[in-house]
């Protein structure tokens, strides 16, 4: 078993790390402008699509790379959205017209795609959504409004989720812009980069070919869009853990109390221990998850762990930053409550801790 990386995805991830770099100091609306045009939203989109061609264990450790950097768990969110939730689910189970049409558009980041799936009363019970699609004799109709919709504003291409008329189950249908409204972003305490809003949507008239998979077999689509999401839509956090962790040991070297540097007791070391901790299990995680679908695994137990595990160590990290800093990390200005309330939202978006929790389990009974 090798967890090396070869000469070629290490250059990747540094490339990542420096293009981070540059969107960060981009204007905020601006970065994933910055991240499209560095190739970071098709990294795994096949080559013969214009994306990077690059296998999913590599790309993760790429988004590592990124988020080591660009500290904006938004725009990291609303880029993983785009090429875990929805490039992938075409490029996995698209018609070789599906893949031609928007691969290359999503590849480059002319379109930039996201997921339509929750409703105000359909969250984690997405079998409970009230939109619906019908056929017709030429193609297929479909309206409805879902909530928390990332990218909301900015996608050109929503992957939506609808009931089937007739009772059939859900249909899963890659819906163009022209066909949405999105109404006003919601202000959130984190992740603003997302820009989350509700989005209408009303498609009287398309083709079939705007159907991913089977009508009325939408559901397994939809799960398959969310094992990629859900094994790599975080992969991000590990870089910005590390860039944490880091930063909290020079801190606690740097800063005295008691006479000594804070690094020599021992209820610190321990704090700073169980960062580490969390840092490389959930690195080990993401990556196995990461690797299993490269192999053509369904790693839907897998990826669903993953997430679980990295969005409940981002969230501890950051309040363990917090507490090494006292008084001063509460400050706006140390940038940690920022960090705290982004990775408070990574607990929630694609499966809270329940709902992760009851997947992994039903692979073990």
């Amino acid at each position: 078993m090798d967890f090396s990386f070869d000469a070629a995805q290490s250059a990747l991830h540094d490339a990542m790390r420096t293009l981070g770099s540059r969107a960060l100091a981009a204007p905020p609306e601006e970065r994933l402008d910055v991240l499209a045009a560095g190739g970071a939203l098709g990294l795994s989109i096949a080559a013969a699509h214009g994306g990077g061609g690059h296998d999913l264990l590599t790309t993760a450790h790429a988004y590592e790379g990124l988020g080591s950097s660009l500290d904006d768990g938004g725009v990291l969110l609303a880029a993983g959205a785009h090429l875990f939730g929805v490039a992938m689910t075409i490029q996995k189970v698209g018609t070789d017209r599906q893949r031609a049409t928007w691969l290359p558009e999503l590849a480059t980041g002319r379109c930039l795609g996201t997921v339509a799936a929750t409703e105000s009363g359909a969250g984690s019970d997405v079998g409970a959504v009230q939109s619906s699609v019908e056929s017709t004799d030429d193609g297929v109709r479909l309206s409805g409004e879902k909530a928390y919709v990332t990218s909301a504003h900015r996608a050109g291409l929503f992957l939506f989720v609808g009931r089937h008329a007739g009772g059939r189950g859900l249909t899963v249908a890659l819906v163009p812009s022209e066909h949405a409204t999105a109404g006003e972003p919601w202000p959130t305490a984190g992740l603003r980069g997302a820009g989350l809003a509700p989005v209408v949507f009303d498609a009287p008239a398309m083709s079939a070919e705007n159907v991913l998979g089977k009508p009325g077999a939408g559901m397994a689509v939809f799960q398959t869009a969310m094992t990629y999401e859900r094994a790599l839509v975080l992969a991000f956090r590990l870089g910005s853990m590390q860039r944490g962790l880091d930063e909290a040991v020079a801190h606690v070297r740097r800063r005295k109390s008691g006479g000594v540097a804070m690094a020599q007791h021992q209820a610190v070391q321990h704090r700073i221990a169980r960062m580490k901790r969390r840092l490389e299990t959930a690195r080990l995680l993401v990556y196995r998850a990461a690797w299993q679908l490269d192999q053509g695994e369904r790693a839907t137990g897998e990826a669903a762990l993953a997430k679980w595990h990295l969005a409940e160590a981002a969230m501890l990290s950051a309040l363990d930053a917090l507490q090494l800093r006292g008084a001063s990390g509460y400050l706006d200005s140390s940038g940690i409550p920022a960090a705290i309330d982004d990775a408070i939202g990574g607990t929630i978006h694609s499966g809270t801790e329940d709902v992760l929790a009851s997947i992994v389990a039903r692979t073990l009974a």
